[in-house]
């Protein structure tokens, strides 16, 4: 009995320490714990966090928060039918409130989860899941589903993929399958097959007269496709005649008709607008005309989602026909953007190179425009190929057909490439610039424009020629607009028969003539050997003699006797003209020209002009040519009788 009494007691005791020796670990734990930062005291918030743990019927019920499972095949199926149904609830009510049409766009949304769309255009895909998702649940509810339990679920096909079986499930009686997504942002997720999509409309096609099995989404097409957006009164459409409601490829008659009307009156809206900005901007600047004209792609782009939204969202124009309408309105808004993105690179440019900073700087400002715009091109292609990538083209298409065309392209306009860079190197290299005359390829003028593929120069006759770049690049070029200055060089002759005296005393004459007179010399020019002027105005101001425009000490006039040439003794003048006014060196070497020969004509020098003198054999000297022809004179009239004349 003791015994028996002492065992009872020692298991009580036992359970006592079993018990309390997980509290007292848990206690000690507690103790020892040290956090690296203090544990946050909830007691300020925590009647927020009790409001948030609370249950409230009002948002269990809110389907929009509920996202689709597709963990297996049975979730995928369970959930593509709530989703579904809850659509066909929404669409198929006479009027639901504006909570209840945010719903609808998150659930036509939603579609996308439960289909593999991965070669569809993202810009496609929801409406190739909306009207897919319609075709199917039609077929199902017609056709019908087997038992929930042999639609495999989660554990089930990780068993049957550990088994070596394939991550697929086929619906009975039907093409469809749930496949497994292998890769991408929806791994691991079990949605329809790509097939699916592509076979769901056909078969609905054949089998829509079937009757149903389930009449909970009954005419689920007639409410998706073939009745308009709530926006628009129902009464407005029941008024219409019968034959408005006719069905023409998935669309209502009346549906076709105001899709047309949207477009046609969006195309002459834009061609109006057009038209109106080309009238105006006849008188207007440059820039100012461009960024009118900026105006016309903007509005392109506003009026196509604005067209996109009727069709869409009112007229409510849904299947293949939505789809071709929102290819051409994509590629519509898409070139419109490259060729906003071109204009407004242009305005750009303009607006650049009118800054202060550039008003002086000509050459700086054709490099800034030619950048400006080669960054507009750049953009436009990346514009392009994007907006092709989101309308459907697959980029790895996009980069090969770039690719390609460009290889076609650089091929076919190689000189037009060539150009380019030579206007590059042009304008990097800087051997001329806008205004300045110049020699190239046997033209000579001033440089009006350098442009992408061709520099204008206008011809001292007037006319204007266009150079290719590519020439202008590797071409010996004579920039006469650079020179500081202009030399003259020239000769004067005197005859052989002239004293040395009087040879001497003429190069004094032209070293007087070219020299500036004492007392009036400008300190300026001397303070200032070598250089030019900033401007006319201020040489203008400078000069006080004609003179001073050629008396520069690092280039003063060079006169010399310098050579015996077979008919005369020359003399060579040069002498540098400052600044490089064409027209003022003429008038000054008039001057200079005239004052030379008034000079020479008072010291008795004359000038020599190319003579020959011819002895004959015996010695006699020829005579002049005057003279032969008067002795001829004499004898032909000694020889003329009288009375007659020759």
């Amino acid at each position: 009995m003791l015994t028996g009494t002492m065992k009872r007691l020692s298991c009580v005791l036992f359970a006592v320490c079993a018990l309390a020796l997980p509290t007292l670990a848990q206690e000690q734990e507690e103790e020892d714990y040290n956090p690296v930062t203090p544990l946050e005291d909830p007691s300020d918030v925590q009647y927020i966090l009790d409001e948030l743990a609370a249950e409230s019927g009002e948002v269990a019920g809110v389907y929009q928060l509920h996202p689709a499972n597709t963990s297996s095949p049975r979730d995928t199926m369970v959930s593509f039918l709530k989703q579904t149904q809850r659509f066909y609830d929404l669409i198929s009510s006479e009027n639901y409130s504006p909570t209840e049409r945010v719903e609808v766009f998150h659930i036509f949304g939603q579609m996308q989860d439960f289909f593999d769309l991965r070669n569809v255009a993202p810009s496609l895909r929801a409406d190739y899941a909306s009207a897919s998702a319609i075709y199917l649940r039609e077929i199902i509810d017609r056709v019908g589903l087997p038992p929930l339990e042999d639609i495999p679920d989660e554990k089930m096909m990780h068993d049957a993929i550990e088994e070596g079986f394939p991550a697929r499930w086929q619906l009975p009686d039907m093409p469809f399958e749930i496949v497994r997504v292998e890769e991408g942002e929806n791994a691991g997720h079990y949605v329809f097959s790509e097939e699916t999509v592509t076979e769901v409309k056909p078969l609905f096609s054949e089998i829509r007269h079937m009757p149903y099995k389930s009449s909970a989404a009954k005419d689920f097409y007639y409410y998706f496709f073939l009745t308009p957006n709530p926006v628009i009164p129902a009464e407005w459409i029941e008024a219409l005649p019968d034959w408005m409601h006719a069905d023409f490829y998935e669309q209502t008659v009346w549906q076709w008709l105001s899709m047309f009307i949207v477009l046609i009156l969006s195309a002459l809206s834009v061609l109006l607008l057009y038209t109106l900005l080309h009238l105006l901007g006849k008188n207007l600047s440059s820039a100012t005309r461009h960024a009118l004209f900026l105006l016309t792609p903007a509005y392109t782009i506003v009026i196509c989602y604005v067209a996109y939204d009727l069709i869409d969202d009112k007229i409510f124009i849904t299947g293949d026909v939505f789809q071709v309408i929102i290819y051409l309105l994509s590629m519509v808004a898409l070139f419109a953007a490259v060729i906003m993105t071109f204009m407004a690179g242009t305005l750009a440019a303009d607006l650049v190179v009118k800054t202060e900073r550039f008003r002086y700087r000509a050459f700086d400002s054709q490099l800034a425009r030619i950048g400006i715009r080669i960054t507009s091109i750049i953009l436009c292609i990346a514009i392009l190929a994007r907006g092709m990538q989101f309308i459907g083209v697959p980029l790895a298409t996009v980069i090969a057909g770039a690719s390609v065309t460009g290889l076609a392209v650089a091929l076919a306009a190689q000189s037009t490439l060539r150009n380019i860079f030579g206007s590059l190197m042009l304008l990097l290299d800087k051997p001329f610039r806008v205004g300045q005359r110049i020699k190239a390829h046997g033209h000579d003028g001033i440089v009006e424009e350098i442009g992408l593929r061709s520099t204008k120069i206008r011809l001292l006759n007037g006319h204007v020629t266009s150079i290719p770049n590519e020439h202008m690049a590797d071409a010996d070029i004579e920039n006469v607009g650079m020179r500081p200055y202009i030399r003259r060089l020239f000769n004067v002759t005197i005859t052989y028969g002239t004293p040395l005296p009087k040879v001497r005393r003429a190069v004094e004459i032209i070293r007087e003539i070219l020299a500036v007179p004492e007392g009036e010399s400008s300190e300026d020019q001397d303070d200032r050997p070598g250089l030019l002027p900033e401007s006319q105005e201020e040489f203008e101001e400078t000069v006080k003699h004609p003179n001073e425009a050629i008396a520069n000490e690092e280039f003063p006039p060079r006169v010399f006797f310098n050579e015996f040439n077979p008919d005369s003794l020359n003399i060579i003048v040069i002498y540098w003209y400052f600044p490089p006014n064409y027209w003022d060196f003429l008038e000054h070497a008039q001057t200079v020209n005239e004052e030379i020969m008034r000079r020479f004509e008072e010291e008795g020098i004359e000038f020599a002009f190319p003579t020959q003198t011819i002895h004959l054999a015996n010695g006699e000297k020829a005579k002049n040519f005057p003279e032969i022809e008067t002795e001829t004179e004499a004898r032909t009239s000694e020889q003329t009788p009288p009375g007659k004349s020759s």
